[in-house]
């Protein structure tokens, strides 16, 4: 876990104009909110993938997981329309937990269409591990910010998607 976030810290620390074409006039993009939350995005995961590499799991990955620990007995359609993963990029990601024993699938009770999912006790055990993880990826990852300011992007960024989502009805 060392090397990761040593790792993990190397990337953070790379120049942002490195990361956005140093060598072009990015000015009026980088005015926009939609490109810069777009390369914040890519960096992060950037960042996700080498400081979760000693447990295998994507930022997807590791998003199901959390969200089935969550939400018991959740119905994956459900997941899919709620982390905006395409019903079939989702399967893919299930059936890899699912052959690795993180969680099982079983037929809703309630409705025989649906499929309900739950971690198994390997899952609850790695959603544990990588929650903790997660905690000290997200302090790593908004280490530039005072603690304040941390508060305050994470609410900004909630009423954002909020606001987003109330437009659509």
């Amino acid at each position: 876990m060392k090397k990761t976030t040593q790792e993990a810290k190397r990337i953070i620390s790379r120049p942002v104009d490195s990361a956005i074409g140093a060598k072009l006039n990015l000015t009026a993009l980088q005015q926009t909110p939609g490109f810069m939350i777009r390369i914040l995005q890519i960096q992060i995961f950037e960042e996700f993938f080498a400081y979760f590499a000693p447990v295998g799991f994507s930022p997807a990955e590791h998003s199901v997981l959390i969200t089935v620990r969550d939400n018991p007995l959740v119905n994956q359609s459900v997941i899919a329309d709620a982390l905006r993963i395409q019903l079939p990029n989702l399967v893919k990601i299930l059936s890899k937990l699912e052959a690795d024993g993180f969680l099982e699938r079983s037929r809703s009770t309630k409705d025989k269409r649906a499929v309900e999912l739950s971690l198994t006790a390997k899952g609850q055990v790695a959603a544990r591990q990588t929650s903790k993880m997660a905690d000290a990826f997200n302090t790593l990852t908004l280490s530039a910010l005072s603690t304040q300011e941390q508060k305050q992007f994470v609410e900004m960024l909630s009423r954002l998607v909020n606001a987003r989502t109330a437009l659509k009805g």
